[in-house]
């Protein structure tokens, strides 16, 4: 048998506690959610019969439920997994075979690498969308919102996402997350002395410029 966790990161937590008591069978157990320390910690709790090894799709959407779902959701997106030191290769395979098939590109990584890398990617991103949001939003108001064009809407895209869900992923990572705004708010303290001379803006852009184009792909 093969168990997903698919609930946000805390309440997958509450799940796992919960299995002994539901699960019967020995069974695989993965879960989706967006930080691994806790969970793969709380895992070696469980009976022997249950194998887990946490699992992470980089795939979704802005909006949930059942409603939405589509074939395509996974399809060329990594699906991270992060098996402990002991796991046996069985259910990794297993579960590797499960993510290929919904059309993802599954990879290994370990747990610590996983929540740092996770903390710049997606939750800094999700952060820095949201304050720049109320930033805007209560320095213009709502009338100075209707000047805004794509830039803006484009940027703060994430702004939508729902606090409960986030507010778990952040405290569950708080370290590296941490560790990611301290290099952000360094940096914005770096462009702010520099706004008269341009030096350090000149640099910030050109080294975005790169990034940017090894993050799209893109070579022009």
């Amino acid at each position: 048998d093969l168990v997903i966790l698919a609930a946000p990161v805390r309440q997958n937590l509450a799940l796992l506690s919960e299995l002994d008591e539901y699960v019967r069978r020995p069974a695989v157990v993965t879960d989706t959610g967006s930080t691994k320390r806790e969970i793969v910690d709380a895992a070696r709790l469980l009976p022997p019969r249950f194998r887990f090894i946490g699992g992470h799709p980089l795939g979704g959407a802005a909006v949930s439920g059942l409603e939405y779902a589509r074939p395509d959701l996974f399809k060329d997106r990594p699906w991270l997994f992060t098996p402990t030191s002991d796991a046996a290769s069985e259910p990794l395979d297993r579960l590797m075979s499960f993510a290929t098939a919904l059309g993802a590109v599954p990879e290994v990584v370990d747990v610590d690498t996983h929540d740092r890398l996770l903390a710049f990617v997606s939750h800094l991103p999700q952060l820095t969308a949201s304050a720049l949001m109320q930033v805007v939003g209560e320095g213009v108001g709502e009338r100075g919102l209707g000047l805004a064009g794509r830039g803006l809407v484009d940027t703060t895209r994430l702004a939508a996402s729902r606090a409960e869900i986030w507010k778990d992923i952040a405290a569950t990572n708080a370290d590296e997350v941490g560790r990611a705004l301290d290099v952000l708010i360094d940096l914005l303290g770096d462009l702010r002395r520099d706004l008269e001379t341009g030096d350090k803006l000149t640099d910030v852009f050109r080294q975005a410029e790169y990034w940017r184009r090894k993050l799209t792909g893109s070579t022009s």
